[in-house]
């Protein structure tokens, strides 16, 4: 059942379609672009696809149901989760085909992906230790279906997964030995190449993980386990990963909003992103400050902090940068050459990091040129359990 839509997007939804309604919106609002969206989704897709490697994307940085519908279209074969919470969210919104990619240990939590699995999802699940598998397998069978299982692989981390390639293959026995289990591969996610800025240096992050990666999956194909699957990488790795050739699918999140975090990254060895900042938080300039800055409606509770400051964009230009006073408060710091804003324009802003900021919000406002056309739900804002 789709979120019906209140707040600010309630009073938003009176104007779509309406020419300039982009500008005219109440916020906080989280805004989506949907033409840089979709070409950042095309672009992924298609480097992959080029490259031989399947996509799964992490919805921990959409957390949103049409998002995912829309990425498989694009030729996804489902998405990853961070958590159980986030998971059944998208479960419940119609996504059916959906990766578990972090271990757990809540039996009750355990259960509701077991159920989930039985009303016809098809749910993966990653296990780093024996009870792991154990617990799997009995909520299984108790409810008559079946997960699919990677091993989770540490190549350097150090979150979770196991280090030796003995420890992988112990584990590959276990789970293809347990009959509500199916062992399809294992995932290897190494985490902190992800924001290597220098392309040349992130590259050599990434051979150093292939190489831990690479012993690890000969031992598996040794002990006649082969895995079927090997997931992990990211947006900052996307591209040295089918280089390597050893992933068989990519788990990438946040190609398809970018942040400022990811403003700094060459993606792709020619000096840029790439990809394009197609989320945006947009604030309303409320009033001057004794000192003449324009102070806008949006600050802590509207966008996540670990990250560089935003750049602010009236008419799509530059117009300076925000730094915070307050949880619902920012202060523009204008660019050389531009005066305070006048109280009552409507500025965007990108985001210091995409995944905490969309937990902010409830709903996007999808636009297209200057235009609101649609408001999607998060379904999973929030889900951090």
């Amino acid at each position: 059942m789709s979120l019906a839509p209140f707040g600010a997007a309630a009073l938003n939804q009176t104007i779509i379609g309406e020419p300039g309604s982009r500008t005219r919106l109440e916020t906080p609002a989280a805004v989506l672009d949907l033409d840089l969206f979709e070409r950042n989704v095309a672009l992924l897709a298609e480097t992959c696809r080029k490259a031989g490697l399947h996509v799964r994307p992490h919805a921990k940085s959409h957390k949103c149901a049409e998002i995912a519908r829309r990425q498989m279209a694009a030729g996804a074969l489902g998405v990853c989760c961070a958590k159980p919470g986030e998971l059944l969210a998208l479960f419940e919104g119609g996504v059916t085909d959906l990766l578990l990619s972090a271990p757990i240990a809540s039996p009750v939590k355990i259960d509701a992906l077991a159920r989930a699995a039985a009303a016809g999802g098809r749910i993966s699940v990653i296990v780093d230790r024996a009870d792991l598998i154990r617990a799997f397998d009995d909520a299984a069978r108790r409810h008559g279906t079946s997960f699919d299982v990677l091993i989770d692989l540490d190549v350097g981390l150090r979150r979770s997964g196991v280090a030796t390639p003995a420890e992988a293959v112990a584990l590959a026995r276990l789970v293809n030995e347990a009959r509500g289990l199916r062992y399809m591969g294992v995932q290897a996610y190494q985490g902190r190449v992800q924001h290597i800025d220098d392309f040349e240096e992130r590259r050599a992050g990434n051979r150093a993980m292939g190489r831990l990666l690479a012993a690890m999956l000969g031992a598996l194909r040794e002990a006649g386990l082969p895995p079927g699957i090997v997931s992990g990488g990211g947006t900052g790795s996307h591209l040295l990963d089918g280089e390597e050739r050893l992933l068989t699918e990519i788990q990438a999140g946040s190609y398809v909003f970018m942040d400022e975090a990811y403003n700094s990254v060459d993606i792709h060895g020619r000096g840029g992103p790439e990809f394009e900042p197609a989320l945006r938080i947009a604030v309303t300039v409320i009033g001057h400050s004794s000192a003449g800055f324009a102070i806008t409606d949006g600050g802590s509770k509207s966008f996540a902090l670990d990250g560089p400051p935003p750049r602010v964009f009236l008419a799509g230009r530059m117009v300076g940068r925000i730094e915070w006073c307050g949880d619902e408060f920012g202060r523009i710091l204008p660019e050389p050459g531009f005066d305070t804003l006048p109280i009552g324009t409507v500025v965007e802003c990108t985001v210091p990091h995409c995944d905490p900021t969309t937990n902010l919000h409830d709903f996007l406002h999808v636009a297209s040129g200057d235009r609101l056309i649609a408001l999607w739900p998060v379904e999973a804002r929030g889900r951090s359990d």
